[in-house]
Order: structure tokens, then sequence, then C-alpha cells
């Protein structure tokens, strides 16, 4: 069996001979575009590293716009809630002097109140009743 089997290569050794260089040929040119791929490659990856870094500054610049406008914001936010204490405290302080005001007015119509029975009994004392 192996002597047939030899024998068969043998004859087919001119074939291949024939084949080698359409191989050769065949992994030069896949070897040569696998060398193009990874040079378009590389290539892509500088414009996209390019891109990246104006990307990089473009939001560096906004970046900093939103610090500044945070920064912003706290003092504006710091700013309304004092405020709103402040508010608070008024509207407190404007409580209280109602209330004063209140009392105040009780007490002015009881002095109003006891002057006038004051004035009716010296007038009653004063003049002689007949």
């Amino acid at each position: 069996m192996w002597p047939k089997v030899l024998a068969q290569l043998f004859e087919l050794l001119p074939h291949l001979a024939r084949l080698v260089p359409m191989a050769d040929k065949f992994f030069a040119t896949r070897t040569a575009s696998e060398k193009a791929n990874e040079a378009a490659m590389a290539a892509m990856a500088e414009g996209v590293r390019g891109d990246l870094s104006q990307l990089t500054e473009a939001h560096s610049g906004l970046y900093r716009q939103l610090q500044q406008q945070s920064t912003q914001l706290a003092a504006v936010a710091e700013d309304v809630q004092r405020s709103r204490q402040t508010t608070e405290d008024q509207a407190q302080r404007m409580e209280a002097l109602e209330q004063q005001m209140k009392s105040l007015g009780r007490w002015v119509k009881a002095g109003v109140g006891l002057m006038f029975v004051v004035l009716v009994m010296m007038i009653w004392l004063i003049l002689p009743v007949k």
C-alpha cells in the first residue's frame, strides 16, 4: 500500500511544483494587503487621536466655564439662602410688631374708656345735682 501512495505522490510532484509559485504569490499579496490594512488603520488611529485632542481642547474650555458657573451658582444659592433667612426674620419681627400694636390698641381703648368714666365722675361731682 505504501508504495502505491508514494508512486501517486511522485506523479503529483510536477503539479505541486507549478502550484508553489501561485501559493507564494497568494501569500505575498495577502501579506501586502494586511500591511496596507495595518497602515490604513494606523493612519485612521492617528486621525482619531488628533480629533480626540481637538475635542479635549474644546471641552476644556467648556469645563472651565462649567466650573465658573458652578461657583457663581453656589454664590447665588448662598445669597438666596441669606435672603430667605432675612425674609423669615423680618416676617417674625412684623408678627411681633402686630401683636404689640394689638396690645397697644387694647390699652388705648381701655385708657380712653377710663378717662371717659373719670370725666363723667368729675362732672357729676362738680356740678351739684339739684
